[in-house]
């Protein structure tokens, strides 16, 4: 199965680890200097015992023999002197912090989708993916960041540069980071456990309204501001919680963003996200979320524009056990339109996947998703993704090793706004990650 991690937790391993080795090389350095002692000791013996015996003997006009040292306990003393400096050197060197340069890890993927049906948008034919990279350049025990790059091409043909996340914390403790910067808005599970790379996880796709904001999703997948993470232990389990703010989203030509460079309305972002990993039912996670915006702009043909306070709240919940995973979310969204005064506007989205380990490497999936959402929203409205729609998901994931996996998966979906109607789709995808 997909195991799900995060940057940070990795880097916090990466400190603990180079901990550890700076205290083994101080116990070998120790270790070593007691058997230098020892050996020193032995040579002054063996110096010694010739000129004792030499003090009982008469006196003899005889010359007095030249005592060597033993060739073998002398070669093994400059050994371990030499291991002694050696040693000495990686320790400081160690706690030094010397710079050795920053590990570059990504993903890389390509594929390929037939669509039953064509229309703009949909294009049958092989594909570039994305190729991610990620660096968590350290600057102590405490301080931490987290850079991704990401190179895509778009459906028109173009290649796309994003700094999907730029964010530097400071971690308290364990149980206590602060972030800013770019980052992942973290609601759900999806958007927090899964970032750019395909590798890491079960499907191709997301789930289409969490999908990334260039790719038809209708929620802020990222966020420009501040954000508190944590976790504490209860008797009923481990608690992790997540608090964020940043700048407001605007819609432009009909896709959000996230507004990198101030918040156009000044009217923040707000959120949170609260989950439980209960004890009693090992790998099983149940959790709260919500946030609160004002979004103003326009739609795709900038002919209409709008505003609306968009708000949801929420459950997810995600169980892995030996042989399988079980990922749920639901948004419950009671949006206002702040610019003609149309009231209030409640729709809803939610998707289930299951994954079954079918062999040793081979795993099988199932998803189903729907958004019921108010096509008189604003917010919805000026999105061109933001329409109502169903689709079902099937496939197969096969690990060739820990690090690539062959994927294949079919599609069905409708969608309201769609003239085609039911539109069927076969995707492949090879992913890896280094």
């Amino acid at each position: 199965m997909a195991s799900a991690y995060t940057l940070p937790a990795m880097a916090a391993a990466k400190d603990s680890k180079e901990a550890e080795r700076i205290k083994a090389l101080e116990t070998k350095l120790e270790k070593s200097l007691a058997v230098i002692e020892q050996l020193n000791q032995r040579l002054a013996e063996l110096e010694k015992q010739p000129k004792a015996a030499m003090a009982l003997a008469p006196a003899q006009p005889a010359k007095t023999p030249v005592v060597e040292p033993d060739p073998v306990a002398q070669a093994r003393i400059e050994t371990l002197e030499q291991g002694v400096r050696d040693l000495a050197a990686a320790t400081a060197s160690a706690n030094r912090g010397t710079d050795t340069g920053v590990p570059l890890h990504g993903f890389l993927d390509v594929g390929y989708v037939h669509h039953n049906k064509s229309a703009d948008g949909l294009r049958s034919g092989s594909k570039l993916g994305v190729m991610d990279i990620y660096l968590t350049p350290q600057f102590g025990s405490n301080v931490r960041s987290l850079i991704e790059l990401a190179f895509e091409y778009g459906e028109g043909g173009s290649l796309a540069t994003d700094a999907e996340r730029l964010q530097i914390g400071y971690a308290f403790s364990d149980d206590f980071v602060l972030w800013a910067g770019r980052f992942h808005t973290p609601y759900g599970y999806w958007n927090t456990a899964f970032h750019h790379g395909a590798q890491i996880q079960t499907a191709i796709t997301r789930p289409r309204f969490i999908a990334f904001e260039d790719q038809g999703g209708i929620l802020p997948a990222h966020t420009v501001g501040a954000w508190v993470t944590g976790r504490a232990s209860t008797d009923l389990g481990r608690v992790n919680y997540d608090f964020y703010t940043g700048n407001g989203n605007r819609i432009s030509e009909g896709v959000l963003d996230f507004n990198a460079s101030g918040d156009d309305n000044r009217s923040p972002m707000l959120g949170f996200n609260v989950g439980l990993s209960l004890k009693a039912v090992p790998g099983l996670t149940l959790g709260l979320h919500g946030m609160r915006q004002t979004v103003g702009g326009e739609n795709a043909n900038g002919s209409t524009q709008g505003k609306a306070r968009t708000q949801f709240l929420g459950g997810y919940g995600f169980w892995e056990g030996d042989s399988f995973e079980l990922i749920g979310e639901y948004y419950r969204f009671n949006n206002r339109d702040l610019a003609s005064g149309g009231g209030k506007h409640r729709s809803w989205a939610a998707y289930m996947q299951v994954g079954y380990n079918l062999a040793s490497r081979l795993t099988g999936f199932v998803r189903v998703e729907k958004a019921s959402l108010d096509s008189a929203d604003p917010y919805f409205a000026l999105q061109e993704s933001g329409s109502s729609y169903r689709q079902a998901s099937i496939g197969l994931r096969y690990d060739l090793d820990p690090r690539s996996a062959v994927k294949v998966q079919l599609d069905n979906n409708r969608d309201a706004a769609n003239p085609l109607g039911t539109v069927n789709s076969l995707r492949a995808q090879y992913a890896i990650r280094f």
